[in-house]
């Protein structure tokens, strides 16, 4: 009985980690470049290969302890695209990330809500450098144009080129905040089919509608666990006094 009663605990805190995921994914619905979250547990097929890599002998009546987190999978798919008109803002059509200089190292966002700062570089909301090529982005004038391939233009003259880059190992990056990402290995330029969009920001791929959807289903897994916990708990109480008979 109390192996049940496990199971269904364990299908009870997998539905709560996903119901965190959506309620965070519909708080940023409106931040640029969020990229949306989903905690995925582990399916039946993985939890059978890793009994048959079990060492030894399984001992007889051995069976699964229940459902558990694998993992939080960020979706790095991008989302719509919003046209501000701002020459600062931009956006990313195709794989790929800006790097920005953080305080505690690059990096790497599809929040484009640039701007300039006092003395005169490109820089995020938060006042850290967007990089270039070969560093931090003068935008020491008046007119600012930037070019698909991220070549930056300042009273028509050639400063810089955006640095555009794609991760060797996507699933390695480690989500910092809402919409930026810690490189984690490698990296490589996005190559030519990665555009700049000047003048536009790239919305959170959020769909409301199919997060309640899935914020329902999620409430209704939760409370048949919740419903099979309190059976369980009737039938051990009902064993306890049936015993003391």
């Amino acid at each position: 009985m109390y192996r049940g009663l496990y199971t269904a605990a364990s299908g009870m805190n997998l539905q709560l980690y996903r119901q965190d995921a959506i309620a965070n994914n519909l708080a940023n619905i409106d931040t640029t470049g969020y990229k949306r979250d989903e905690a995925i547990g582990m399916s039946f097929r993985e939890r059978l290969l890793y009994a048959l890599d079990r060492q030894g002998v399984v001992p007889i009546g051995y069976t699964s302890p229940g459902v558990q987190v694998d993992e939080v999978y960020t979706d790095l798919r991008p989302g719509s695209y919003l046209v501000t008109g701002n020459p600062l803002d931009l956006a990313l059509s195709g794989d790929g990330f800006f790097m920005v200089d953080g305080p505690g190292g690059p990096y790497l966002t599809r929040n484009g809500s640039f701007s300039r700062d006092a003395e005169g570089f490109l820089v995020t909301a938060e006042g850290e450098y967007v990089l270039g090529e070969y560093g931090i982005i003068p935008l020491h004038g008046e007119k600012v144009e930037i070019t698909e391939d991220g070549i930056v233009y300042v009273d028509d003259l050639p400063v810089e080129r955006i640095l555009v880059v794609r991760p060797e190992n996507p699933a390695a990056l480690e989500k910092v905040g809402h919409n930026r990402f810690r490189l984690q290995g490698g990296w490589q330029p996005a190559g030519e089919e990665t555009l700049v969009l000047q003048g536009q920001l790239e919305r959170a791929n959020v769909n409301a509608v199919q997060e309640m959807v899935k914020m329902i289903e999620v409430t209704r897994a939760y409370e048949t666990n919740q419903k099979a916990v309190l059976v369980m708990d009737e039938l051990m109480r009902a064993a306890t006094e049936l015993a003391r008979v």
